[in-house]
This record gives C-alpha cells, structure tokens and sequence, in this order.
C-alpha cells in the first residue's frame, strides 16, 4: 500500500487543521446552522475505511507500491526517464590509454503524466449536525466510503489500463496491458479449467519472452484474475502429482503469483518488478479532506484524491521487462 511521504502527510493533516480552526472562529459568531469541528476520531475513522478499501481493490496496485514507488511533488504534471543508447565498445590495452575516442550515447527523455483522481461527496449541514447526537456512527458509511472506493477502483485501473484522455506534452499514460513497449504473445488457453501442463507451457513462454529481451532474472512477478489464480491454487498439477498446479508452477525460482480481481479472466501479465523496469509514481496516497465552509448553514464537502501513475519503462532498443499473454 502507498505509504505518505513526511511532506504528504502534512499536508493532510494541516487541511483538516485548518477546517476545524475555521468551524471553531465561525462557531463564535453564530447563532444559526453548524459549526463544529470534527473530532479526531472521525478521521481516524475515515483513514480506517480508506485502508480496508484500499486492502480490498488495490491488489495490483498495492504490490507494486511496496517495492517500485517513488513520491512525487503534486504539482508534477509529468515524470521523465531517460533511455541511452549503446555508444560504443570498452578500450583495451596494457597500459590503460584509451584510443582518444570519447563515448557518445545518445540520451532521450520519455514521460509519464501523473493525473490527479478525486470524488466529491457533500452533506447538507442539518444532516452533519444529526450525525453529530449520534456521534457520526453513520457519517461514514455512506457518501464517503463510496467516494474512497470510487478513487481506489480508478488507481487499479489507471495502474492497469492507463488513461488515454491523459496526454502531457504529447505522452500518454499507459498502464500495464497497453504500454507500447510490452512484449505481447497468446497462449490459447481458457485458464480456468486448463491443464498443468499447459499452465507450465504458458509460464515459460512468458518467461522466455522476458529472456529475449535480456532479462534473465528470479523476481517476476505474474498477476492474474483472482478466478483464475484460485483455480490453479486449487486443482491437482496431475492426477498422480500431489502438488497443485499453482504449487507446482511455485517450484519455479523467483516466479511470485498475485490475484486480482481487475486483471481480466485468461489474462497473465510478467513484470520484473525493478526501478529500472517500473515505477509507482505517487503523488498523494488516497485521501479525504474537507473543503472550507464560509457560512454555518453551507454544505459539508469532502474531497477524496490521490494522484499516482505507473512509469513503464524500456531501453533505447525498445527491451522492456513486461509481458503481456492473452487467450487470443
């Protein structure tokens, strides 16, 4: 899950600071409508939610978060990689001069946007001030719940699927199943209900693919639909194998397999889940805060957003650490 950076973290709690250093001074000046600061609870409250939320959709998202994220100050618009090209061969000899010859790589910069997601729920200030003598038991099951949900289903996706309404400077944001520089191939089978056998002939094309392009490695992780990785964790490798077949294909150095529910059905994505391969941009984790109220009889709003995109990444000769294997 994406943790909060010191200056994110501050930035949260100083809004929701402020909001209640605002009830407070209007409070004092009157008589009609709702004034009151929310107390500490109810944002504990809220953050609780959010992260049994985020438990509960971000399974893709979630896993990447933990080893390949990077913060990012929010008024980012776009993250830059640099790809560099081979410019030559190493000098050798007996006394360590080199030919005079200097290298020349040529450098050239490709970009990630990092859009901002963010839902808006607003209560009416005779409904806070109910929630109030009821001491917000119900404040948190509705509108806002729905709003975080809301907000993590758009961050698996974008992770996933990317935006392609998201363009910066002429890049587009992509995610894991339309980059442009994914290695794509088809296995022809329906996975739930596909052979052992076939489950491994798939793991190795897949793995093989990875090798083509120079990534011989033993930290790829496989993410597949939640339906799919259940049926294999599931149902024997082979009658006579007392192994499932998700156990067998485990016995395989350095291939780990996520569920989720969003990777649709016969799909498998490998990642080598490095810096130089994928990054989780975060700009602000999933977050709730109030927006500022000038009268007592105003609406309540609360804002949840986050901003993260993922940067894919390949080299000048277009090799990149990630497959994508379809039925068809």
């Amino acid at each position: 899950m994406m943790k909060y950076s010191a200056e994110q973290a501050q930035f949260l709690l100083n809004s929701r600071a402020q909001f209640n250093a605002t009830q407070v001074a209007m409070g004092n000046h009157h008589l009609v409508g709702n004034a009151q600061p929310l107390p500490k609870y109810v944002w504990e409250m809220v953050d609780r939610e959010a992260v049994q939320i985020q438990r509960d959709v971000l399974a893709v998202y979630n896993d990447l978060a933990a080893s390949v994220s990077m913060a990012m100050p929010i008024g980012k618009l776009i993250h830059y990689y640099q790809t560099i090209s081979d410019s030559g061969s190493a000098n050798v000899s007996l006394d360590g001069r080199g030919n005079g010859k200097a290298d020349s790589p040529v450098i050239n910069y490709v970009g990630t946007p990092l859009p901002i997601i963010d839902d808006v729920v607003v209560y009416g200030w005779r409904q806070m001030a109910a929630a109030q003598t009821e001491g917000y038991s119900n404040f948190q099951q509705g509108g806002i719940q729905n709003s975080q949900r809301k907000v993590a289903e758009k961050l698996e996706d974008i992770v996933l699927n990317g935006d392609s309404s998201i363009v910066v400077g002429g890049s587009t944001l992509y995610g894991l199943r339309n980059a442009p520089s994914r290695n794509t191939g088809t296995h022809g089978l329906t996975l739930n209900g596909a052979t052992g056998a076939q489950w491994l002939t798939a793991l190795k094309d897949g793995l093989a693919k990875l090798q083509a392009d120079n990534f011989f490695t033993n930290t790829v992780t496989v993410y597949l639909n939640w339906s799919d990785w259940f049926y294999a964790s599931a149902s024997d490798y082979t009658a006579n194998y007392a192994k499932t077949i998700l156990g067998r294909l485990s016995e395989i150095t350095g291939v780990t397999f996520v569920p989720a529910s969003k990777v649709p059905a016969n799909e498998m994505l490998f990642v080598v889940k490095r810096s130089d391969v994928v990054t989780l941009l975060n700009g602000m984790p999933v977050s709730t805060r109030p927006q500022v109220r000038n009268n007592p009889e105003d609406d309540y709003k609360f804002v949840t957003m986050a901003a993260a995109a993922l940067e894919i990444k390949a080299d000048a000769n277009g090799n990149c650490g990630l497959v994508q294997l379809t039925k068809e």
